[in-house]
């Protein structure tokens, strides 16, 4: 019995420097970008200070350009769940936002979901020095009047305001210990995808049928 005949391989030609190497360098870029908001983030966040200073033009860019109006955003979302998921949905849904973005991303295998999940723990970062000002009311707020100050209204109705600053360090420790996670599982998956394909030789299979029939007249 004769085995059946198997389409022939053609393999396809290696992919000229530009091509191979252009794509892993905007992904180390991406990551090292990602590097620079977290030191900016871990030292901005770790205390309320006496004084406050400007924060670093880029951290203030991506806190106020976009989260910022998520967590507003948040607020918004529970306005009719009541007082208290209310004040709670700014600080939620900043962080959930990029949650659910790395939870789809990580669904589709997408490359995209250390991204998505470096900005969970950056979040988390930022809402703990918004748990640890609670106490002190320092912070300049967008509604201008300390009363508005969502953790100090929060810790005051669970009676947790002796606990602010041991729930403030949980938050900033889980939020870093995310953040340099997700760098290092960004790094290590773009360098995988990019030496994976070095490893084997591609190959495109030509169906049988397209190669059995018969050419095209032509004089047609």
């Amino acid at each position: 019995m004769m085995s059946p005949k198997l389409p022939p391989e053609v393999v396809q030609p290696p992919l000229e420097p530009i091509e191979r190497y252009t794509p892993i360098a905007l992904k180390l870029s991406v990551y090292i970008f990602l590097t620079v908001i977290f030191f900016q983030a871990i030292e901005t966040f770790s205390e309320v200070r006496w004084f406050m200073t400007p924060w670093p033009l880029l951290l203030r860019l991506v806190r106020n350009g976009i989260f910022l109006f998520i967590h507003e955003g948040g607020h918004m979302l529970f306005f009719f769940f009541g007082r208290m998921l209310h004040i709670l949905g700014g600080s939620f849904w900043q962080i959930v936002f990029p949650l659910l973005s790395f939870l789809i991303a990580l669904r589709q295998r997408s490359q995209m979901a250390p991204f998505a999940l470096f900005w969970v723990g950056e979040n988390m970062l930022d809402v703990s020095l918004y748990m640890r000002d609670a106490p002190l009311r320092r912070l300049p707020l967008l509604g201008g009047h300390k009363s508005g100050h969502d953790w100090y209204n929060l810790f005051r109705m669970w009676d947790m305001m002796d606990s602010a600053e041991t729930v403030a360090d949980s938050m900033y420790y889980l939020g870093a210990v995310i953040c340099v996670g997700s760098i290092v599982a960004g790094i290590a998956w773009s360098v995988y995808s990019f030496l994976k394909p070095a490893s084997k030789v591609q190959t495109v299979r030509i169906p049988a049928k397209i190669l059995d029939s018969k050419p095209l007249d032509e004089n047609l």
